[in-house]
């Protein structure tokens, strides 16, 4: 008996162990999302870039948990986040004794529904249009680059072209 309880035991600690992956703050050292360059869309990208950039300059650096920041706005994206978004953010803003790794995670899903939102104001089909892993990876790069002190600048063509794409495909214009 005190055999199959140690066995089981043991796979339990095992299987705990292999779920590390799952949690978003935990596994610091694997990229959150690593399209290959053929599958980003641009317009997607680029908004989401430039956004993330104008949103957080300054306030991102090397020691910002960009994994899990990362993570928040690829679970909101995935339909992964059940809470409304109102109550995550009422909870960061009581700053009721919450880790940084934990408040980067529900920052990086407030951004996302933030972006997300915005893209429904260019047009009520605006989000149809856009790729969400692309939005992902363009805020992914973005957290990465503000914490290296080293974004993309305004005029960056791949951006300018990227946005112009976006506002053309939500607004005809």
């Amino acid at each position: 008996m005190l055999k199959k309880l140690a066995i089981l035991l043991a796979a339990g600690v095992l299987s705990a162990c292999s779920m590390t992956s799952y949690i978003p703050f935990v596994n610091n050292e694997k990229p959150v999302i690593d399209l290959p360059e053929d599958k980003i869309d641009q317009k997607s990208y680029a908004s989401a870039y430039e956004a993330t950039v104008a949103t957080y300059k300054g306030r991102v650096d090397k020691d910002y948990y960009v994994n899990s920041f990362a993570s928040g706005a690829k679970d909101w994206f995935s339909g992964k986040i059940l809470v409304p978004a109102d109550q995550i953010k009422a909870k960061l803003l009581s700053g009721g004794g919450i880790d940084s790794n934990l408040y980067a995670y529900y920052s990086g899903v407030l951004h996302a529904n933030a972006l997300q939102t915005n893209f429904g104001k260019l047009s009520p089909t605006c989000w149809q249009k856009v790729d969400a892993d692309s939005v992902t990876q363009g805020i992914y790069d973005a957290m990465r680059d503000l914490a290296k002190d080293k974004v993309r600048g305004e005029n960056d063509s791949y951006i300018v072209q990227g946005s112009e794409q976006l506002l053309k495909a939500c607004t005809g214009q």
